[in-house]
């Protein structure tokens, strides 16, 4: 008789144990869904799903398989419809009414970089300043712009080096150029 009452006694045991342990998951994953929705939205990021963070030299580096260009933006969001959107971090930067021309070519870049991750090419980055952010559409004008910078870029040589004047010392040691560029090879 008490073996036909410890049957589901264990049984009804075990269920109940089950559903705590289920419930434990699922309120784990709310409170890392949660945290995840407040560090996007302290970042002040566009809506969409956080998938690359480099903001803290963390980041692996990106590159394209069709274009001699690497990089590592601050962020990539995916947004709803796939688009990866980079975002890029010039916090240094203050009251400009229009971005810098590097910088646009800079996101750009990521763009660029960002077609060989998605099957739905990049429309846009945003360029955060201190004080405001751009959004920088990313346009076949644009695109192409990059690619000739970049065919120049593959030109450069000892006979032929960049042409710039200065350069801060940070800059020089990381630029695949160094060894070429009167401006950076003793730097």
């Amino acid at each position: 008789m008490l073996e036909n009452f410890l049957l589901p006694v264990g049984l009804i045991i075990l269920l109940v144990a089950l559903a705590l342990l289920l419930m434990a998951i699922n309120e784990r994953l709310e409170q890392r869904r949660r945290l995840v929705t407040t560090y996007h939205q302290d970042l002040g990021l566009p809506p969409g799903e956080l998938v690359y963070e480099d903001a803290h030299g963390q980041g692996e580096i990106l590159s394209s398989d069709q274009y001699p260009l690497m990089g590592k933006p601050d962020y990539i969001v995916k947004q709803d419809d796939g688009c990866l959107v980079p975002i890029e971090l010039k916090l240094s930067v203050h009251n400009v009414d229009k971005p810098y021309s590097n910088h646009i070519v800079q996101i750009a870049a990521y763009c660029l970089i960002l077609e060989d991750y998605s099957e739905v090419l990049p429309t846009h980055g945003i360029l955060r300043y201190a004080d405001r952010d751009f959004t920088i559409e990313y346009t076949p004008a644009l695109r192409r712009k990059v690619i000739r910078l970049l065919n120049e870029m593959q030109q450069w040589n000892e006979q032929v080096p960049p042409p710039i004047t200065r350069q801060k010392a940070t800059k020089c040691r990381a630029c695949a150029f160094q060894p070429v560029c009167p401006v950076g090879h003793d730097k």
